[in-house]
């Protein structure tokens, strides 16, 4: 096989993966996922604090991201990034989403479910006569203390209710779903096969009492028990929105985190903020691309025409990627620099071969006689640049956190398809190029023969 069929070859061949990219991209409908500094959102961080009796350890972390995550996704929140930040921060970025108080009572919500007896009650203004019935917020949380029955119909007085211990939790709940009854929403659940037997014993045995139906250590509920439910099933009912409603379905049938998590901050960013910023990124790389194409027109002539084609061999690839990509992997403004500084990358990639070109030209060899030569020379000197900034991008990636990593990542695969490119692209085309005539005049590379330089200097 010629020289010249394996360099046509070479360019068909990348044209084609190319083509292939773009045949998946648009086939699959792929499309760059863009974070939360691009398309605007909300970004909320929590600290996890174990539960009575257990231990905070990586696993337990993990369990709780899973089941955050878990939750978001059926708010229908598209591609959420939910992270760990050290031993005990949750990162939660909900790109594209802008109301903030549903997404932090869905994602914080503990949602510790209880069902306990009520041992007595007392209106409102009865339990102010009495000092032993003042419910403070921490008391909630202890099963020795009175509690407020949360959600009291606005007509009538709030109740005060004392509970019993906890006889069954959120645990014996099989599933949970909406359902309305008289024009106003509740949740219906229905119990496990060992919950509906242990419920069954709990209601039987206290026929004639109140059932507290209690949540996150408030009471919802507080149906009277008129005889023993056997079929584990039963609802929670209370002034609940339709949203509020299914957002407690959300969390019922997600389970109980592991962790109790307190907000530590939270931003809104907009969603004119984020394409303002994903604008800048875009005119800022466009510039970046403009000033290249022209100092290498201006400088190289014919040649800076060939690393015009090659950078955009190298945008079709890396835009072509990021939207395969953007099935699991989320693009943020520091990615987006990351690629206008691999601009720089590719073509200088460029700069390093047509350089050795031109001296070989202006030695007075001929063009053709001079492409490989000059590209082998100029290929250890690629690579070992190249390698410097994988390694660096590399070295960012695994040791950096939050958006360093984008950057990093797409720092690593231009430089990957700079080496690429150069080779299977750049030097083929430049190989078949340099037969032409017009590349015959070392002016057209802007170059010139040393030979006449000395001449004229004599």
């Amino acid at each position: 096989m010629s020289k010249k069929t394996k360099n046509v070859i070479s360019v068909g061949v990348m044209i084609l993966i190319l083509v292939g990219l773009y045949a998946i991209k648009f086939g699959f409908d792929m499309k760059p996922r863009l974070g939360l500094d691009l398309q605007g959102g909300i970004s909320l961080v929590y600290e996890a604090r174990p539960s009575k009796g257990k231990v905070l350890d990586a696993g337990v972390l993990e369990k709780t991201v899973e089941k955050i995550r878990t939750r978001v996704d059926k708010m229908g929140v598209g591609e959420p990034d939910i992270t760990t930040q050290g031993t005990k921060n949750v990162i939660v970025q909900l790109p594209g989403i802008h109301d903030k108080k549903r997404a932090i009572n869905l994602i914080g919500q503990t949602a510790q479910l209880q069902f306990r007896i009520v041992s007595e009650s007392k209106s409102e203004s009865e339990a102010k006569k009495d000092p032993g019935w003042k419910v403070t917020p921490d008391d909630q949380r202890r099963e020795d203390k009175p509690v407020t029955l949360a959600g009291p119909d606005k007509e009538k007085e709030k109740v005060i209710l004392k509970l019993g211990p906890t006889l069954l939790t959120g645990d014996a709940v099989k599933r949970a779903e909406v359902s309305v009854q008289e024009g106003a929403s509740q949740v219906d659940f229905e119990m496990t096969g060992d919950g509906a037997s242990k419920f069954a014993d709990i209601t039987k045995a206290n026929v004639n009492k109140q059932l507290a139906i209690v949540l996150d250590y408030k009471v919802e509920s507080a149906p009277n028990i008129k005889e023993a439910i056997t079929e584990g099933k039963g609802n929670i009912t209370g002034n609940f929105t339709d949203q509020e409603t299914k957002d407690l379905v959300i969390v019922i049938n997600t389970g109980a985190l592991p962790v109790e998590l307190t907000r530590l901050t939270e931003n809104d960013v907009t969603a004119t903020l984020g394409r303002d910023s994903l604008k800048k990124g875009v005119i800022a790389g466009l510039i970046g691309i403009v000033v290249v194409v022209l100092f290498m027109l201006v400088y190289y002539r014919v040649l800076g025409v060939i690393t015009c084609l090659g950078l955009m061999v190298f945008g079709g690839l890396m835009f072509g990627f990021i939207c395969v990509l953007g099935s699991f992997w989320t693009l943020t403004l520091a990615g987006v620099a990351g690629i206008i500084v691999s601009i720089g990358i590719a073509a200088d990639s460029s700069i390093v071969f047509f350089e050795r070109l031109k001296e070989d030209v202006k030695a007075g060899r001929s063009m053709r006689s001079s492409v490989d030569t000059a590209y082998k020379s100029a290929f250890r000197t690629i690579i070992a640049a190249d390698t410097v900034s994988f390694t660096t991008a590399a070295i960012l990636y695994l040791f950096a956190i939050g958006s360093v990593k984008g950057f990093a990542l797409t720092l690593g695969i231009a430089t990957i398809f700079d080496v690429f490119i150069s080779y299977c692209f750049v030097r083929p085309l430049t190989s078949l190029l340099a037969g032409w005539k017009l590349l015959e005049r070392p002016g057209a590379i802007g170059a010139c023969v040393e030979a006449d330089l000395k001449g004229g200097e004599a």
